[in-house]
């Protein structure tokens, strides 16, 4: 499960709207001069993300909760977005080069242009596959609520 931390900002009758903060390990790291990704993790350092999350365990507005999504379905849905369409595209140029010249003269155009087609329809399969899927399984839940921490001052005696 991969968990994260947030405040809840908003709530309606069975679903809450959690704030989360964007986190990036870059600013600890030795090569962040000369990496490209640390530029990127710069530009959205100090953002936040709201998630809708159904609302199990009663939490209100202000509590700090724990809201997690299972690994499985994290990367069962990196697969479909974004690998998908990759595959299907190669698969489509890998065909039209080396298949359908057995049968017709094939340009580079036409090779570009199938591969174009077989990136667009692993979307489509992409998406029809998701929405095939039970609308929660991709969706953050919620785990806990955090407790409140109160500060203690110390006395003098």
């Amino acid at each position: 499960m991969i968990k994260e931390l947030g405040i809840v900002v908003e709530k309606d009758q069975d679903s809450i709207w959690v704030e989360t903060a964007v986190k990036s390990t870059c600013k600890t790291c030795a090569a962040k001069s000369n990496c490209g990704t640390s530029a990127v993790a710069e530009a959205f350092a100090g953002k936040s993300v709201i998630n809708k999350v159904a609302n199990s365990l009663n939490a209100q507005v202000g509590d700090q909760v724990e809201i997690g999504i299972p690994e499985e379905s994290l990367i069962q849905g990196a697969f479909w977005i974004y690998l998908m369409p990759i595959f299907s595209a190669l698969i489509f140029c890998l065909v039209t080069q080396y298949w359908l010249t057995e049968f017709m003269e094939i340009n580079e155009g036409l090779v570009i242009l199938s591969t174009f087609l077989g990136g667009y329809l692993g979307f489509v399969v992409a998406r029809k596959k998701l929405a095939s899927s039970p609308s929660d399984k991709y969706l953050p839940q919620l785990l806990s609520i955090r407790p409140e921490i109160i500060p203690v001052k110390p006395v003098d005696s």
